[in-house]
């Protein structure tokens, strides 16, 4: 069954207007337009982080961690007033050590984080 012309509007309005100069020029308004879906796993004696970062060049993706969370920072643009940036953290199923990540950027856009654990 096709869907009503009205919900089909709405949708296309609401992409549109993420991505209108307004919402550039407010960025601290800004819409989250991102998601950064991560799996995380546990192998042996280190915990896996595996996401798509595919378009973000290797200075453009900055890692980082707790013991309870690795975080993965996207810079999304450069600006002479600073950068456009989208974080987000995973939480880990055990305790890992952040001192400890080994980073791994894919030529398929793939980014790979193994941290050991504690």
């Amino acid at each position: 069954m096709d869907e009503p012309k009205a919900a089909k509007d709405h949708r296309y309005m609401v992409e549109e207007i993420t991505v209108t100069p307004f919402f550039r020029s407010h960025r601290g308004h800004m819409p989250a337009t991102i998601k950064l879906r991560a799996e995380v796993k546990e192998s042996g004696r280190n915990v896996i982080l595996e996401t798509d970062v595919r378009g973000y060049g290797k200075e453009d993706v900055e890692v980082s961690a707790s013991p309870e969370a690795i975080d993965v920072t996207l810079i999304l643009e450069r600006g002479e007033s600073g950068n456009v940036r989208f974080h987000n953290s995973y939480f880990t199923p055990a305790p890992i050590n952040p001192a400890k990540l080994k980073i791994e950027h894919g030529a398929d856009g793939r980014l790979k984080v193994t941290a050991e654990k504690k």
